[in-house]
């Protein structure tokens, strides 16, 4: 009887549906946390501190100063330009001989070995073996002749010194193979070589220092080298453009008219 009352009951009773609503619940809060936890850890992997890797700093180079080398003294300065010496333009004069008179000076103070001022005898015995000596009516002066070079007059102060030297005659034929001064310029030269290279050329006569050029045989032109006079004496006016001789003197700007009269 139990069992036919078990039975009954259970045929009765009306079968409960099946709780899927539920499980699907589940389900779907299953898959929303689990979708809540990806995002989330994804914002939290974005909360997370993260090592930033930052742009290297430049750092400052420091700018080495060049140390300064000591240049030994008289040694080249590197990097600079060695000054370099101009050369003296060469001299086309000869060098001095004495037994060539053509190599000889007139530098004011002296004609080749003859030194005004100096005592006679000792300044004119180099002379010797290259003119000879020609007395003259005048004590004072000596001429000393050679075929070969000018003629040279010596003029003596009265202390037997050495007061001029004429260079050459005033002959028209005179030879320019002798002493010259440091331009080159004696017996030979004309008037414009001598004016170009002494500008304060000017004309003289014997007796007037100050004279205009004119047709005189005793003119000459002028100037001074070391404090003595040095006058290159010319022919007259209109009969020739050279010099004919040079006369050097301590005390007169131009030569007497006659040297023995």
């Amino acid at each position: 009887m139990l069992v036919s009352m078990k039975q009954n009951v259970l045929e009765r009773a009306t079968p409960r549906p099946k709780r899927h609503g539920r499980r699907a619940g589940i389900a779907i809060g299953v898959v929303g946390v689990l979708l809540l936890g990806a995002a989330g850890g994804g914002v939290a992997l974005g909360l997370i501190p993260t090592s930033i890797t930052a742009e290297p700093v430049p750092t400052a180079t420091p700018t080495v100063e060049p140390t300064p080398t000591e240049t030994p003294s008289g040694a080249p300065v590197v990097g600079r330009p060695t000054p370099t010496s101009t050369p003296s333009p060469t001299s086309t004069r000869p060098p001095y001989a004495l037994s060539d008179p053509s190599t000889w000076t007139i530098s004011g103070s002296e004609v080749g070995p003859i030194a005004l001022g100096g005592e006679d005898a000792a300044e004119t015995d180099d002379l010797d073996g290259i003119y000879s000596p020609e007395p003259c009516l005048n004590p004072a002066v000596t001429f000393w002749l050679s075929q070969d070079f000018p003629e040279l007059t010596v003029v003596r102060a009265d202390d037997g010194t050495v007061q001029s030297v004429a260079i050459g005659t005033g002959a028209p034929d005179a030879q320019g193979n002798g002493p010259t001064t440091a331009a080159g310029l004696g017996v030979g030269s004309t008037l414009a070589e001598l004016r170009a290279a002494y500008p304060d050329l000017h004309y003289t006569e014997p007796g007037n220092d100050d004279a205009q050029p004119s047709d005189s045989p005793y003119g000459g032109w002028t100037t001074t080298i070391n404090g003595v006079f040095v006058s290159f004496r010319f022919p007259p006016v209109g009969s020739g453009d050279r010099a004919d001789s040079v006369w050097v003197s301590k005390v007169d700007q131009s030569p007497p008219t006659e040297f023995c009269g």
